[in-house]
């Protein structure tokens, strides 16, 4: 007789307790900080790098397209793991890539090398898709959004975190030595995440899987239609299971829609001080001024959105957020004159742009079921980079077939539209509704 359920498995199977909630809670933000603190601070010290290599421009530009193409493949490995090994190893696993990606850096040689390293960076990003599986089933249903908003709001953080000390530790320990001390506080995440406890969500589709591979097939349908969960599959977890059936259409329309929002954001992100100085003329120094201000506006629109997700679903909210930052970009770009209007709109614009990360990925937690969570969020923060690659060759392009900077920027308006008007081809979640409800 295969066993289905015990007392023990009422414990195990429990929801988190509110201290451990808690705890996971600043883990996982602190965690996403450092993970977005060592990638940004590679952007930032490329010049250092590239003059210490004396490498060309296209050669720099070569190095931080293979590392982005590098970071997605590596990323894209995670979602399996996810969701076969468990949403905790898979925590422990992106906190050590990224460690050992920082530590690798400081000892590049050469391009190769430093290409190889940095791709490792790659499992620093995929820490969004673990938390936006993991989180979500350790959260209440009725305030996910705002606890979520509070973990992602760690990328603002992060980057300016990275943009301070890469400016206070490159002069005295050169850009080796900015990557090496980037490693100590990871391994200091690595060491509180192994305080974690697993998803009890995760434990029952375990449960399932044992169940199924000892041939008692019926005994798991029975647990699965009482715990509300869908039956998953006794053999490997792949990203095919994403591109069938009904699951088909919210990846496709996710990723194209997450792929079109950071061509627009990356170019006020990545492409920040450029843009500025191009479109606006405000000088660097003005400008890197403008990117600490508008993070710090963008926290609070990380916050205000998440709530706003828990009140009237994630799906509404990030249109809404995208149309916005549509016309704030717009104003931004073609309006705005003068040092106060120019940093209202580069504030207001990252208020809704970066702050619809938050609901979007709070609400790939509740499209895909607890089976693919962890491969579904994966997948689509993996191709969505590739929109962040695409957003300045973009704007570069266009310049260089006749565009002022001025028209090359309005792509950037654009894509933000379009990315609202795709996501109305995704599947509405009703707000407070339970985990695969909307699945």
């Amino acid at each position: 007789m295969i066993r289905t359920s015990t007392r023990n498995d009422e414990a195990l199977f429990a929801p988190l307790s509110s201290r451990r909630v808690a705890y996971t809670t600043v883990v996982a933000f602190l965690a996403w900080t450092l993970a977005v603190y060592d990638q940004i601070t590679f952007g930032n010290l490329l010049p250092v790098i590239g003059d210490d290599f004396s490498w060309s421009s296209s050669t720099r530009s070569y190095v931080a397209t293979a590392v982005s193409a590098g970071s997605v493949l590596i990323a894209l490995t995670v979602g399996p793991v996810i969701d076969r090994l468990g949403r905790r190893p898979a925590l422990l696993i992106t906190t050590s890539g990224a460690a050992i990606s920082s530590g690798l850096a400081a000892l590049a040689i050469g391009p190769i090398s430093l290409v190889l390293t940095r791709a490792l960076s790659g499992f620093g990003a995929a820490e969004q898709s673990v938390n936006a599986a993991y989180l979500n089933e350790i959260y209440g249903s009725r305030r996910k959004g705002l606890m979520y908003a509070m973990v992602q709001a760690g990328w603002p953080v992060g980057v300016m975190l990275s943009a301070g000390l890469a400016a206070v530790l490159e002069p005295v320990v050169g850009w080796r030595g900015v990557f090496a001390v980037a490693t100590f506080p990871l391994l200091v995440i690595l060491l509180l995440r192994t305080g974690l406890r697993e998803s009890p969500h995760f434990l029952k589709v375990r449960r399932l899987r044992e169940l199924q591979s000892a041939g008692a097939s019926s005994e798991a349908g029975t647990l699965a239609r009482g715990w509300g969960i869908e039956q998953p599959g006794a053999g490997r977890v792949t990203y095919a299971q994403l591109l069938r059936g009904r699951l088909l259409r919210p990846t496709l329309v996710l990723c194209l829609a997450f792929f079109v929002k950071l061509i627009a954001d990356s170019q006020l992100t990545v492409l920040a001080t450029t843009v500025l100085r191009d479109v606006k003329g405000v000088s660097i120094t003005n400008a890197l001024w403008m990117v600490v201000v508008a993070n710090l506006v963008a926290i609070a629109g990380y916050l205000a959105l998440g709530h706003l997700g828990d009140r009237i679903g994630r799906r509404e909210t990030i249109i809404l957020a995208q149309c916005a930052a549509a016309a704030c970009t717009a104003w931004l770009i073609f309006a705005a004159h003068g040092a106060a209007s120019v940093v209202i709109g580069y504030s207001a614009t990252l208020f809704f742009a970066q702050g619809a990360a938050a609901p979007l990925f709070t609400y790939l937690g509740e499209v895909f079921p607890t089976r693919v969570r962890g491969s579904g969020a994966a997948l689509v923060g993996a191709v969505g980079p590739l929109g962040g690659i695409v957003g300045p060759l973009l704007y570069g392009g266009l310049q260089d077939v006749g565009w002022t900077a001025t028209a090359a920027a309005g792509s950037g308006v654009v894509a933000c539209a379009v990315a609202a008007a795709l996501m109305f081809g995704s599947p509405r979640v009703r707000p407070g509704a339970n985990l695969e409800a909307g699945a």
